[in-house]
């Protein structure tokens, strides 16, 4: 099982960001749409999820799901044990989740763009109706802080708590159904 350690960076200039990611030598992996379900067993009250199940399937028709534990929060970053496979048929694994008693709660398009550069891994997402942010993950938290200082975002606004309550808290949207 892996561990993620993350922060999102507020308010960022996509095409600055990017460009200072390609003069580090940055790998640009991929930019895609993506589409994400999200369930959970049903009748849970929200905020009492003990953890997080996702199906995303991605513009180029790649389907994975991640089980994503409780995330605990270390000051600038959190982390979160995670599990991660790929799966062929995303839409009757949706209808295997609802027989097992689980419930479809939230749906979300973004566009992604993720880069690699040394140990870190860059995505910059944009949600409808928001300004884009920029996801950094990194080994520890002094390395996610490493990567910010790198990037010149020092001064940007960071979020470790989860992308649902920077968009409800932050941006005042419908997180539950994001669609472009």
């Amino acid at each position: 099982m892996a561990y993620e350690i993350e922060t999102k960076v507020l308010d960022i200039d996509d095409r600055a960001v990017r460009e200072r990611l390609r003069s580090l030598g940055a790998r640009k992996i991929s930019e895609t749409r993506l589409a994400v379900t999200w369930y959970r067993p049903r009748g849970t009250k929200e905020g009492e999820d003990p953890w997080f199940l996702r199906i995303r399937s991605n513009s180029e028709g790649k389907h994975e799901v991640t089980w994503k534990a409780k995330s605990e929060i270390l000051g600038t970053a959190r982390k979160h044990k995670e599990i991660n496979f790929t799966v062929a048929e995303p839409e009757k694994l949706a209808d295997l989740f609802l027989e097992i008693g689980l419930e479809r709660y939230a749906y979300q398009e973004k566009e992604r763009a993720s880069f690699e550069y040394k140990n870190w891994r860059f995505e910059i997402d944009q949600y409808p109706g928001m300004p884009a942010f920029l996801e950094i993950e990194g080994e520890s938290e002094e390395h996610v802080k490493e990567a910010i200082t790198l990037l010149d975002l020092a001064n940007n606004r960071t979020w470790a708590k989860g992308e649902c309550t920077l968009i409800q808290e932050v941006y005042g949207l419908d997180w539950y159904n994001m669609k472009f």
